[in-house]
């Protein structure tokens, strides 16, 4: 249902059917690729496995500019998350056996143009030597890449039992024969739980750091990361980080390094609908917009911004300034209203506890989504507890605002970049922070904008806003 009120129209989606992980990205001879994980729901419906497992393919989209994407057809017919490397400088895919049991294959690109790939599914060559309780409860997510005459490898998502996240590291001259190396590194309860998992592994060079990014799907769930040294086949962690925060929709990310030294990071972005909603639509899962993440000056934390590709979808361009909010007051921006927006603002507190702006707002009140900056403590929130009036949401995660803390002090300037695509919000504030929030609103004149400030005035330096997405978004 390509008109339905939920689909965005700038992110991308599959045409039917259910988006899953990135599984993998490269930026090859001038293109940027993406893989995913994607079930067709067309008759007779998707493939499953005896245990009632539904198969995913690894969907390939590419783009010269990372806002205008061509299909190519499917990389593998039945895979899990895994990654895409140079092996003697081939394009190479690792990938788990659709069959699971700890095996991983691979495939090769001798053609080079990441379309035509050689492989032998039924002939798994990588095995986890430590599998057992634990190890594998849903998944063997594997990633792979090469240092000089060695290959390696990075599967299994926990330690023992008890013991919480960790990878288990595995090495090669061949890609045929591997042998074990020992665990990647050891978690600290400080940081993660002892049930977590280190699920859709990334591990690469980011500044001064080495960064390994992941997906935990023990609560509270979601994407994060570590920072730290790489020495010796071991990785020491030093920093730990969330990037989904609870209640949040920013599922199983993956990165490329493009040829302007950008890492770029891609994710699913979650859904909140029931599966039957879901299927009743066609479509289920969107893929985030690109975001640049960089390192920190202070080396111990990750930088997020949209990628500057993303201003070519901008229309209709609209300004206000010098916006002065009362305290306890919201301030309605009539001229300002859509479903599909990029809105910039530069707000500071002048007293305010919490500021910040409502957008997708009804005429009456019934529905709105809160983007609020707080100041004790210190965090930028989505509240999405009046978001929708529908009944067959079903969240993840049972909380109604998602909220991640930032560095803000009482009137330091903060800006907003806020993307509105329909049911998709994605929110940075300054470079701190990247949040996601899908949200469904149901009122057909939920459209409306309104600044809004608590506890105290707050003022807006500047506004602008940009209609994005085309005419088809209202």
């Amino acid at each position: 249902m390509i008109g339905d009120n939920d689909r965005p129209t700038y992110h991308h989606i599959p045409p039917e059917g259910l988006l899953w992980d990135p599984c993998a990205a490269m930026f090859w001879q001038g293109r940027y690729h993406l893989f995913y994980l994607h079930s067709s729901w067309l008759e007779p419906g998707p493939l499953r496995r005896p245990d009632g497992y539904m198969y995913k393919a690894w969907a390939h989209i590419s783009s010269p500019d990372l806002v205008h994407w061509t299909s190519h057809p499917p990389a593998i017919e039945r895979g899990q998350t895994g990654n895409i490397f140079l092996f003697n400088d081939t394009p190479t895919i690792v990938f788990p056996h659709p069959d699971g049991g700890g095996a991983s294959c691979f495939a090769s690109n001798t053609a080079r143009d990441l379309v035509e790939w050689q492989f032998e599914p039924g002939d798994p060559v990588l095995r986890h030597a430590v599998q057992g309780p634990g190890l594998y409860p849903d998944n063997n997510d594997v990633t792979a890449w090469q240092e000089g005459a060695w290959s390696y490898a990075l599967t299994g998502s926990r330690d023992t039992p008890g013991s919480g996240d960790t990878q288990h590291l595995f090495r090669s001259r061949d890609l045929a024969a591997w042998e074990y190396v020992d665990r990647f590194y050891k978690s600290e309860r400080k940081w993660t739980g002892a049930k977590d998992d280190c699920s859709c592994p990334d591990f690469f060079r980011i500044g001064s750091q080495w960064m390994l990014l992941h997906f935990c799907h023990h609560f509270p769930s979601g994407s994060r990361y570590y920072l730290g040294r790489y020495q010796d086949q071991q990785f020491i962690p030093e920093t730990f980080d969330r990037i989904n925060w609870p209640g949040g929709n920013i599922h199983a990310p993956r990165t490329l390094l493009d040829d302007r030294g950008r890492r770029i990071l891609f994710a699913n972005l979650n859904e909140g609908r029931s599966m039957a909603s879901c299927q009743a639509s066609g479509w289920y899962g969107v893929m985030s917009l690109p975001v640049v993440i960089s390192l920190a000056a202070d080396e111990n934390a990750i930088c997020y911004e949209p990628a500057s590709e993303l201003e070519a979808l901008r229309q209709h361009p609209q300004q206000r300034t010098g916006i002065a909010i009362d305290a306890d007051s919201e301030l309605p921006i009539p001229e300002i209203h859509g479903a599909c927006l990029e809105l910039e603002l530069e707000i500071e507190s002048h007293g305010a506890a919490e500021f910040g702006l409502k957008v997708r707002c009804a005429p009456d009140g019934s529905e709105e989504t809160l983007v609020s900056l707080a100041l004790e403590p210190a965090a930028v929130e989505i509240d999405f507890r009046r978001a929708s009036r529908r009944e067959d949401l079903a969240y993840a995660q049972d909380l109604e605002v998602q909220s991640a803390p930032i560095d803000l002090e009482q009137g330091q300037r903060i800006k907003l970049r806020i993307f509105l695509d329909r049911s998709v919000l994605e929110v940075f504030a300054g470079d701190q922070r990247y949040l996601a929030q899908r949200i469904f609103p149901t009122h057909p004149e939920a459209l409306g904008l309104k600044l809004f400030s608590r506890g105290g005035p707050a003022f807006v330096r500047y506004l602008r806003a940009w209609q994005m997405g085309g005419n088809e978004c209202d």
